[in-house]
């Protein structure tokens, strides 16, 4: 559907605009661009560095973290503030993580 404006498969003059007495300019077309040839990478590699270009690839990997002991599970607990300021205050007081401030909790529930 043209609307009718030029497309790039119709003339000008087929448009309904010049049949109208109204005359157009000739529609300006994008030069066809030559297909670039591909360089050889490896040489282009090897001239970089010749010229002191160094890789930002990187090689090293990170290093992996601690490997679990026991299967792992998630809980998001809400409260009310008082009541998890005080674990808060607990677990740092006691140097202990949260998982690890629960576990020392119910630990003492059970005894």
């Amino acid at each position: 559907m043209s609307y009718g404006f030029p497309t790039d498969d119709a003339p000008v003059a087929a448009t309904p605009s010049a049949t109208a007495g109204i005359t157009l300019p000739p529609a300006r077309r994008k030069p066809v661009e030559a297909a670039v040839a591909v360089p050889d990478l490896a040489r282009v590699k090897q001239a970089g560095q010749e010229l002191g270009f160094v890789s930002r690839d990187t090689t090293a990997r990170r290093k992996p973290g601690p490997k679990r002991k026991e299967a792992q599970d998630r809980l998001t607990v809400t409260g009310p503030k008082r009541v998890i300021d005080r674990l808060k205050a607990y677990s740092d007081g006691a140097g202990l993580s949260y998982c690890e401030a629960i576990e020392a909790l119910l630990d003492a529930a059970d005894r």
